[in-house]
């Protein structure tokens, strides 16, 4: 497995698209949820706005790292907003925080993103 350097000065990064997922998050919409993502991914940096999820389970947090992979191909970022509760302690737990950026609320991820131009290397 290859390990993704994410860091921002690894991309040029000229705000975000938000993608608002809802609901549950898991084997029934993860590819769904992945396919949004990277979609957006194609066009530029990603902000996931989680605030309306009910519900994650290993499904939904294999397609966020899947997505990170994907859009880090891309030379992209990609952020989580409004994580719910379980997923923090998911991230938490599995260390998976540098790899998969939170902010606890839109604004700061949509802020983090917004003009912020910087040398790819």
């Amino acid at each position: 497995m290859d390990v993704l350097d994410t860091g921002r000065d690894r991309f040029i990064c000229d705000g975000a698209t938000v993608v608002a997922l809802g609901g549950e998050l898991d084997i029934a919409t993860a590819e769904t949820a992945y396919a949004a993502i990277t979609a957006a991914a194609a066009q530029g940096c990603v902000v996931v706005d989680l605030s309306a999820v009910e519900f994650i389970d290993a499904s939904g947090v294999n397609a966020f790292i899947n997505a990170m992979r994907t859009t880090a191909r891309e030379r992209h970022h990609l952020a989580l907003a409004c994580p719910p509760r379980q997923l923090s302690r998911i991230l938490d737990v599995l260390d998976l925080r540098t790899l998969l950026p939170t902010h606890d609320d839109l604004a700061s991820a949509v802020a983090a993103h917004a003009g912020s131009r910087t040398a790819a290397h």
